[in-house]
């Protein structure tokens, strides 16, 4: 048995920026252009039985997020906020791909790990795996995210972080060096390296207490350069858990109202904990590796790219064009602003399976709505990382037979695929003649 102030730390710092991701949410309107607006949403095929909510289910599981928050942060009523703040956030962040964030999947997870531990229990001793649990998954997140780095755009090219890094030489004192590509390949580098070593140095008694100030000085950079929201501060806080009971301790006694009570009970050993903490991380360190199930290339297709701490890897403009033709054989296109948010827009033209996604959505809302059964077919050209626009998909597949599963993507086209938009247009009338979609 150890000393729980690792664990409490965590847990107040966590309940504090839920509780104010919250507000900022709901301060800046979200809820509303995220939930209540669109026309139409893309749930997670696996939980696409979830009900919108609509103007009250969304003030209840906001206000579910603030209470569970407070419950978090305070430990009163600390297994029934922890469980209604997971239910509520990982709710919403299941209702639409479109507003996947890497720190969304991060939030929900630590959350469910609350839901095992005694971290409410201030003045009891805990089994230390309670707290090597949290280190691992912390850990986890950032050794993947620096493993995902390992990749030719990455190291070789310094890319997306060379068309992104311009945008900020207005940056007072070190703005100046975003205009030069040595500064991305100088960043991509750095930021791989921080990355893998990060768990190690952060485990480390002797390197602890010089590296945090890295990671420090790594996420307010990361903040100021790129809409990332809370994300930098919720790792910033995590990784506190790293330092050693008495630390924590010593920080806590800063504030008279916060100090931590001595231990005077003495936490149970839980073997079934055990056996969760094996199974639960066994699971996270195989689930990213789903990609080495496809062929091509990964940023591309996108198969298994989600829920596997890829940050910020990919810059991939795209526009898309989607038509129609049902029984008459006409083509029509369809105004994608009459259905789309400029977020879903965005997503819906540059990933492939929310594309098959919106293809069955047309199907289907046609059929209910005007009794007419068509075909979807449509033009995506993207760009990835720099390279020259492509057709991401093949123009004359009907989409709207085609199922998202676990299956191969066979209807995205290869990477290499040498046509250009210009030889596309000139032979597109002879190829819709030949094409039987």
């Amino acid at each position: 048995m150890v000393d729980s102030a690792p664990l409490i730390s965590l847990r107040r710092l966590f309940g504090a920026l839920v509780i104010f991701s919250t507000l900022r949410f709901l301060f800046y309107g979200w809820y509303d252009c995220q939930i209540l607006s669109p026309i139409i949403t893309f749930p997670f095929e696996e939980f696409s039985f979830l009900y919108r909510p609509n103007h009250l289910g969304t003030s209840l599981l906001f206000g579910g997020m603030l209470l569970g928050g407070f419950s978090i942060m305070t430990g009163r009523f600390f297994k029934i906020g922890t469980a209604l703040f997971f239910l509520c956030f990982t709710y919403v962040e299941l209702l639409d791909k479109t507003n996947y964030l890497n720190h969304y999947y991060f939030v929900s997870i630590i959350s469910f790990l609350f839901l095992f531990s005694r971290a409410h229990k201030e003045n009891s001793s805990v089994s230390a795996i309670q707290i090597d649990l949290f280190k691992c998954m912390i850990g986890l997140v950032y050794f993947y995210a620096g493993l995902a780095k390992l990749n030719s755009d990455w190291l070789l090219e310094a890319q997306p972080l060379a068309l992104w890094l311009p945008a900020h030489t207005s940056l007072p004192i070190i703005g100046g060096l975003f205009k030069f590509k040595a500064t991305a390949y100088a960043f991509s580098w750095a930021g791989a390296f921080f990355d893998i070593s990060a768990p190690f140095f952060l485990l480390s008694d002797k390197f602890r207490k010089w590296f945090y100030p890295v990671v420090v000085g790594f996420h307010v950079m990361t903040w100021l350069l790129f809409p990332i929201g809370v994300f930098p501060w919720v790792m910033i806080c995590c990784a506190t858990i790293f330092f050693s009971a008495e630390e924590h301790r010593r920080f806590w006694a800063l504030f008279p109202g916060l100090k931590l009570p001595e231990i005077t009970q003495t936490g149970e050993k839980i073997i079934l904990f055990k056996l969760f903490a094996i199974c639960f991380m066994l699971i996270q360190m195989l689930f990213p590796f789903r990609y080495l199930m496809y062929s091509g290339n990964l940023f591309w297709h996108e198969a298994g790219y989600r829920f596997s701490w890829r940050v910020m890897l990919i810059e991939k403009p795209s526009w898309a064009t989607f038509f129609i033709k049902d029984s008459t054989g006409k083509e029509e296109e369809v105004n994608l602003s009459n259905w789309l948010t400029v977020a879903q827009e965005k997503m819906v033209s540059s990933q492939p399976d929310m594309i098959v996604q919106f293809a069955g959505i047309l199907r289907d809302k046609y059929k209910s709505i005007q009794d007419r059964d068509i075909k979807v077919r449509a033009e995506v050209w993207t760009s990835l990382n720099g390279r020259r626009s492509q057709l991401l998909i093949d123009p004359f597949r009907d989409l709207s037979k085609i199922e998202n599963t676990w299956a191969e993507r066979d209807y995205v086209l290869p990477i290499d695929s040498v046509i250009s938009p210009t030889e596309f247009a000139r032979i597109k009338k002879q190829l819709i003649q030949q094409s039987d979609w």
